[in-house]
């Protein structure tokens, strides 16, 4: 993915909860490019469950409805979507979505924050971290309170940490914006233990060639942008305050799924803006190794 590429290729995941509602929401609004196509996922659970005195199943039929709704709504907005009906029993909704992705050659998903279901036996596991474990493109979570309100991607927050992940995030940024959308980069200055107690602090002429790298490459990409640099503190909440403050659409952060320094800062606060931030989170492309 070059510095200006939009989205093309987008895998939505649903299963008709508010959650999945709100990332049909957030598809439209991102999905500009001429050439979009998103396919839309559902898994078709292949389990009985007991539920108020009852048993149930899915019927295949109700799986198809779900999805050509979610499709039908995609083609009044003006994107191009296809659907498809994944099998798989609960413990297996990641890997059967993420199957899907690649086979589609996805460069993003987008699903809702509460997972890909809304079966109670998936309560005990994150479908979002098995995901972004079995995924190398970014991933767009979408928090479910955010249907009902059109959803926008005209100011962008980009939570920048030093090394390999500054280039994915910066993609993922321009990726996702508007043509006349503006990007703040924020840099919340932290000290970092590694696993063996090893501790990292950035100097200021680290983070300041971190910001200025950051806020070149958005330039040179046509996006008009602005640098915060936050005091130290949890990374998560002071993120997650001046997205509020700022009014920002959406967030956005580098992989958090590599070992470097960087990568172990920004999966803690990935996985944290989770459930602190009230705005969809992008979790940019994983850095190859």
């Amino acid at each position: 993915m070059d510095s200006t590429k939009r989205f093309e290729r987008i895998l939505l995941a649903t299963d008709g909860s508010e959650a999945s509602k709100a990332a049909v929401d957030a598809t439209i609004a991102i999905a500009k490019s001429p050439n979009a196509k998103v396919k839309v996922a559902h898994v078709w659970n292949l389990e009985v469950h007991h539920r108020h005195g009852q048993w149930d199943v899915e019927m295949r039929s109700e799986a198809e409805k779900l999805v050509d709704v979610t499709v039908e709504r995609l083609f009044h907005a003006g994107v191009i979507a296809e659907r498809e009906i994944c099998r798989a029993d609960s413990k297996h909704v990641a890997a059967a979505i993420a199957c899907a992705a690649k086979a589609f050659d996805a460069d993003l998903v987008v699903l809702g924050s509460r997972g890909l279901s809304d079966w109670q036996s998936l309560a005990q596991h994150s479908i979002t971290h098995q995901l972004l474990c079995g995924l190398d493109c970014p991933v767009l979570i979408v928090r479910g309170s955010a249907s009902g309100s059109r959803i926008k991607v005209s100011k962008v927050l980009l939570a920048i940490a030093g090394g390999d992940d500054l280039a994915p995030g910066v993609r993922a940024a321009v990726a996702v914006s508007h043509p006349d959308a503006s990007v703040m980069v924020v840099h919340v200055a932290q000290a970092i233990v590694g696993v063996h107690g090893f501790a990292y602090v950035e100097s200021g002429d680290e983070i300041r060639e971190t910001m200025a790298q950051a806020c070149r490459l958005l330039g040179d990409a046509g996006v008009e942008v602005h640098g915060v640099v936050a005091h130290q503190g949890p990374v998560a909440k002071a993120v997650a305050e001046i997205a509020k403050d700022w009014n920002a659409d959406l967030i956005v952060i580098g992989s958090s799924r590599m070992g470097d320094i960087a990568s172990l800062f920004l999966g803690s606060v990935s996985h944290d803006l989770l459930h602190v931030a009230d705005r969809p989170l992008l979790i940019a492309e994983r850095v190859p190794a």
